[in-house]
């Protein structure tokens, strides 16, 4: 099977621009990020928001498990999307600390 036909899903994300207030959301990739408002074509004026994070759940019987076991799986099974959530946050925070200065 060809891996070039497979359709991945984008990212969606939200961005709400700090002029006009326009909101509204957007599919890319995790490293791309939108800056120009389409509705009052301001230019660096957009703010991407926050996502919830997706964390995978799994049926587990807690009497086979002790907890600590359980929440060292649960960590390893969402590290990959923890980590890119903790680099957002930071950007975002970095951000916001640049443009209230």
């Amino acid at each position: 099977m060809n891996l070039w036909l497979i359709p991945i899903p984008m990212p969606k994300y939200f961005y709400s621009c700090k002029e006009c207030k326009h909101a509204f959301r957007a599919y890319h990739g995790p490293k791309e990020l939108l800056t120009n408002c389409p509705e009052c074509h301001g230019i660096d004026v957009l703010l991407r928001k926050i996502n919830k994070v997706f964390i995978k759940k799994q049926e587990a019987n807690i009497s086979d498990h002790p907890a600590g076991e359980l929440t060292k799986k649960f960590i390893e099974d969402n590290r990959d999307i923890l980590k890119e959530y903790k680099e957002e946050l930071t950007q975002n925070e970095f951000d916001n600390k640049n443009t209230d200065s």
